[in-house]
């Protein structure tokens, strides 16, 4: 079975590099396809080249869309993001978040959360009434055709921040058991005992604690690597005093890592507006 990587426009390739380390290390697959950046660095994987002019979410689907559109990618692939981690050998698992109403009773505000329940709202048009997220930082098995009718429905084209995963999820039936989310998005956050998948933020997976763990535990350079070595290892990430809080004229990225810093998911702060941002940890 084929994994496909989509991967945006400038995207920092550590994350994206030590994956593919674990994917290496722990899962039994075929070909890595990646649709999107290709990093130089990266060798023996087939690509598929696609302008990323977008928004984030726009790029991701029409990448994934590429991906389902290509004849040879295989006919059941491994969906896969350039920061999710597998840490011992394992298989991909077959798991939701729970009902897509509880998961936006959790979310703030935003672009995000507005697309949670757009996508729910499609879903109950087509007779799920109480549809489960899929929104999980873990691979997922999809059917490359019926993954493609999903992204071409009329309706779903009409959704800016689709969730995707969500929508094929229920309308493929997919099932599974419900898990907590796997990411990790603070600097001190560390691996759960006995966790096989992990995801991270670039601050947590640079600066943090579970970056170095993830590091630490996949230290071989891969097939899917040129002769690059790695670079020493950052210091220990100290118990410093919290960040002074952004000020109103600092840019929105500042206040999306404001967020984050608070235990907000990075991309649910990204689709939050300033004003949104500027509200939370007051």
């Amino acid at each position: 079975m084929d994994v496909v990587y989509v991967v945006g426009p400038q995207k920092r390739s550590d994350e994206l590099r030590y994956s593919l380390r674990s994917l290496a290390a722990h899962i039994p697959h075929g070909r890595v396809w990646i649709v999107g950046h290709k990093p130089r660095w990266v060798r023996g994987v087939e690509h598929i080249p696609r302008g990323q002019f977008a928004s984030k979410w726009t790029n991701s689907t029409e990448n994934l869309r590429a991906a389902c559109s290509h004849p040879d990618v295989s006919d059941r692939f491994i969906y896969m993001n350039d920061d999710f981690f597998a840490l011992a050998p394992t298989s991909v698992p077959v798991a939701h978040r729970g009902p897509v109403a509880e998961v936006i009773a959790r979310t703030p505000m935003g672009r995000y959360r507005s697309g949670a329940a757009a996508t729910m709202r499609l879903l109950q048009e087509l007779g799920i009434k109480e549809p489960l997220s899929y929104e999980l930082h873990i691979p997922m098995v999809v059917d490359r055709a019926r993954m493609l009718e999903v992204l071409n429905l009329p309706q779903a084209r009409r959704i800016p921040v689709l969730h995707k995963r969500t929508l094929y999820g229920n309308l493929a039936g997919v099932g599974g058991e419900q898990w907590k989310d796997v990411k990790i998005a603070s600097r001190t956050g560390d691996v759960p005992d006995g966790a096989v998948w992990v995801s991270t933020t670039p601050e947590s997976f640079t600066d943090g604690v579970v970056g170095r763990r993830i590091r630490a535990a996949l230290p071989a350079v891969c097939r899917y690597e040129d002769s690059w070595q790695p670079a020493e290892e950052p210091v220990d990430v100290q118990e410093d005093a919290p960040p002074a809080r952004p000020t109103a004229r600092d840019p929105k990225p500042v206040w999306v890592d404001w967020a984050v810093r608070h235990g907000v998911d990075r991309d649910a702060a990204e689709a939050m507006t300033k004003a949104e941002l500027q509200q939370i940890g007051s």
